[in-house]
């Protein structure tokens, strides 16, 4: 098995700083691991295997592939593949935390917008808010225009003369 330790480091490409680090040894006891001087224990092929996504029966015993076929989604891996930013790691966050029936409308506005060879004119995500939040963002709009208008009547003002008596 030690052979085949080494072997997927190298394949993995870390060094044995970095491989120990991952599956928290030490350096000098991985060192031990793969030059066969200490055996390696069911908790650090456990690492390895979740970690790296190894084939147990492979690191044990040499039998079958290397790695586990992944036939799972990893938001994390499709971010660091997609050099996606923070920002846009946050839209998905978000978007995973809305209300299933907001996401279900929103899907269905996407859907028409990104439709291939769809003839018809795509209404827009403002055509189709629903009326209580429509009311509600015009009146966020007055609140942050009163505001606004409060901010340049407070600059525009002089300051009182006052007179001493």
């Amino acid at each position: 098995m030690n052979e085949r330790l080494k072997f997927l480091r190298k394949t993995l490409k870390l060094n044995q700083q970095e491989f120990s680090d991952k599956i928290g040894v030490s350096q000098s006891a991985l060192t031990l691991m793969e030059n066969g001087k200490r055996t390696i224990r069911d908790i650090y092929v456990t690492q390895m295997c979740h970690i790296f996504n190894v084939n147990e029966t492979w690191l044990r015993t040499g039998q079958g592939e290397m790695f586990m076929a992944s036939n799972t989604f990893s938001l994390d891996e499709q971010a660091k593949k997609s050099n996606l930013t923070d920002l846009e790691i946050r839209i998905m966050q978000s978007y995973m935390n809305l209300d299933r029936n907001i996401r279900e409308k929103l899907m269905a506005e996407l859907e028409a917008i990104f439709k291939p060879n769809h003839d018809e004119t795509v209404a827009t995500i403002e055509d189709n808010i629903e009326p209580e939040i429509e009311t509600e963002v015009a009146a966020f709009r007055k609140e942050l225009e009163a505001e606004k208008r409060g901010e340049t009547l407070l600059a525009s003002q002089k300051p009182e003369r006052r007179e001493s008596s």
